[in-house]
């Protein structure tokens, strides 16, 4: 190698210009991972929280009469009005109400969800009740990730299409005769 050479070899090795961009390469990615982390834990345990709520306000509805006689697809409806930030809510919510009358009788099953590469319906369980029974409800919203290849949207149980389900449970108990 010349003296030329050398000359900008050691310049090069000496100069400190371009060290905060080297610095923020490097931690970059973790922090921008933290952040879409957090982002996505905040939106999915709002929309979980939404679920919970308008299953039991609708619940109470059934409770106090006010849907009483309603169907699958109507307590449906009434679960998407109450949950303003679940979209499309009406096409990816599944609801069950499973009558208990003993221990044995609660499910064991997982919940149903909707599996968006079908425009099959999963087979659902809608009875109601009758007087002094109670009644076991589950409802299964299907979201999807924001980062699904990032920090938390990584590391969540995804089904074939990517999708989250997010699971909500209640129960109530008829009125008596």
């Amino acid at each position: 190698m010349n003296w030329r050479g050398r000359t900008i070899i050691r310049r090069f090795c000496r100069s400190r210009r371009g060290a905060a961009a080297v610095e923020f390469a490097l931690v970059a990615p973790m922090l921008f991972a933290l952040i879409f982390s957090t982002i996505e834990a905040s939106w999915l345990m709002m929309q979980s929280i939404m679920l919970d709520h308008a299953l039991d306000r609708t619940v109470r509805q059934v409770r106090v009469g006010g849907l009483a006689g309603a169907t699958s697809e109507q307590f449906e409806q009434a679960v998407c009005g109450m949950a303003a930030i679940l979209g499309n809510c009406p096409d990816l919510l599944t609801v069950e109400m499973i009558p208990i009358h003993a221990e044995s009788d609660f499910p064991s099953d997982d919940a149903r969800c909707i599996n968006r590469n079908t425009n099959v319906s999963p087979a659902l369980r809608y009875n109601p009740g009758g007087r002094s029974e109670t009644v076991f409800v589950r409802a299964c919203y299907v979201s999807q990730p924001f980062t699904p290849f990032l920090g938390l949207g990584l590391r969540m149980p995804k089904d074939a299409t990517g999708a989250l389900h997010i699971v909500s449970y209640s129960a109530f108990a008829n009125e008596p005769a």
